[in-house]
């Protein structure tokens, strides 16, 4: 090669960092002018005492890319479009001879590392890239997300606000509904979609409240004024779950949502498969509060996808769908009442034959403000709910003005509500269900 060496005086070059030692250098990250270049060992001459190094110019985020194993040595070379140049430095770091390299793809075929040539990188605390490779891995996934987002546009029509929202209107009223009908729509999915298979109530719900934290979309832009945010399916987080339909129905179910719920033009045809695939309870669950948006008069609520230039509004044009979708209940006339507890005691005479108790004489009642239900292993083994066999929860009944209180404290789980209904089994029903769903959260 035989050409002066000042281009290559190494002097002018910072070193970085080896990335590959193996007895020596393999590959060395340095710095010159603010740019990048990667010092790659092809060859060494024994007889000559010397080694040979491709040089090449890459941007640092394509280093990171490699070290975080998204591309592989080989694509690294051969995608490159910058010059590069073959060196030949003595054992003594001295630089006698260069070539360059107008494409990598003309490089001695011997000098190109296998197509398979990815690192396995963990870099010490110490290391130049440890917060870097961090930072570019939060950025690589922020960017990955994005590439498939769709966004929501959700603006006011008070023409005093402009297009602004409030803070607490968006709260309250528009993202709460849309997160209630989404993380319906996921349960009741996941239950339709598994409920065969599995079988077991309660390890579907075991299940589901794993999945959970990782069926939620990403919030990857946001804008304001009027109120805009970016979401995206997260298909990178699923890599940990084992079960392979699972795993295909959790990458799924985001897009399913915004094709079911968010982009449905809700003609007949659409709110006919509708009907057909959820029950009223269902469609109350993931439509009620989507429809509590679009049929405000206050706020109008937009979609678009990543590359779409302009937003559609998410309305339906034909008002009696939603009476379809969600059939109207007669209202039952609320009547005023009042409750009063008592406690009962019971007098048998034991020599008496008869099984039979009569009211007439032998059941004698006294008021009292207060009085206590015992929940025990047999009341939740009637819902399939397996608990320990010494269960004891009480559920305290409190007379209060004209009304009776419900009050339950076990564990951290406090429960308390007015009773509007005489039913005790479909309240101890209710309180049942939010134990155990309680105790499976704990497990888990």
């Amino acid at each position: 090669m035989d050409k002066p060496n000042n281009i290559f005086d190494k002097s002018n070059f910072k070193k970085i960092e080896d990335i590959i030692f193996f007895d020596e250098p393999i590959l060395t990250h340095y710095k010159k002018n603010d740019k990048d270049f990667l010092f790659y060992l092809v060859d060494t001459i024994i007889e000559q005492e010397l080694d040979k190094y491709l040089v090449i110019e890459v941007p640092e985020s394509i280093i990171f890319k490699y070290l975080t194993k998204r591309i592989s040595l080989r694509d690294l070379i051969l995608q490159n479009n910058n010059f590069g140049f073959l060196i030949e430095e003595t054992f003594d770091g001295v630089i006698v001879n260069y070539e360059l390299i107008n494409s990598f793809k003309a490089v001695n075929p011997n000098y190109i590392p296998l197509k398979d040539s990815f690192l396995e990188y963990r870099p010490t605390e110490n290391s130049y890239y440890y917060n870097l490779i961090r930072e570019y891995e939060r950025n690589a996934y922020l960017e990955e997300l994005r590439k498939n987002a769709f966004y929501l546009k959700l603006e006011g029509k008070d023409l005093k606000y402009g297009s602004t929202i409030g803070f607490q209107e968006l709260v309250n009223k528009l993202l709460l509904n849309i997160s209630k009908s989404f993380k319906n729509f996921l349960k009741v999915d996941f239950e339709k979609s598994f409920e065969t298979t599995i079988g077991d109530k309660n390890k579907l719900n075991s299940i589901f409240n794993k999945l959970s934290p990782d069926l939620d979309f990403r919030m990857v832009d946001l804008k304001y004024g009027s109120f805009e945010i970016g979401l995206s399916v997260d298909k990178l987080m699923k890599s940990g779950i084992e079960d392979k339909k699972i795993k295909e129905w959790s990458v799924d179910i985001g897009t399913k949502y915004k094709d079911v719920v968010l982009e449905n033009e809700y003609n007949d045809k659409e709110v006919n498969a509708i009907i057909n695939s959820y029950d009223k309870e269902e469609r109350k669950k993931i439509f009620e509060p989507i429809f509590k948006i679009i049929d405000n008069p206050n706020f109008e609520m937009k979609m678009k996808n990543k590359n779409d230039k302009k937003y559609s509004s998410i309305k339906i044009k034909n008002r009696d769908n939603i009476d379809k979708i969600l059939p109207k209940i007669e209202k039952v006339e609320d009547v005023k009442r009042e409750y009063e507890l008592f406690n009962a005691t019971i007098l048998v005479d034991k020599s008496s034959k008869s099984k039979t108790i009569k009211s007439g004489n032998a059941l004698f009642f006294n008021q009292t403000n207060e009085t206590t239900i015992n929940l025990e292993q047999k009341d939740f083994e009637e819902y399939n709910y397996k608990v320990a066999p010494d269960t004891s929860i009480p559920i305290n009944l409190i007379k209060k003005d004209n009304s009776i209180i419900l009050n339950v404290n076990y564990e951290d789980l406090h429960i308390e509500y007015v009773l509007k209904s005489t039913n005790i089994d479909e309240e101890k029903k209710k309180v049942i269900h939010k134990i155990y769903e309680y105790i499976l959260n704990q497990d888990t």
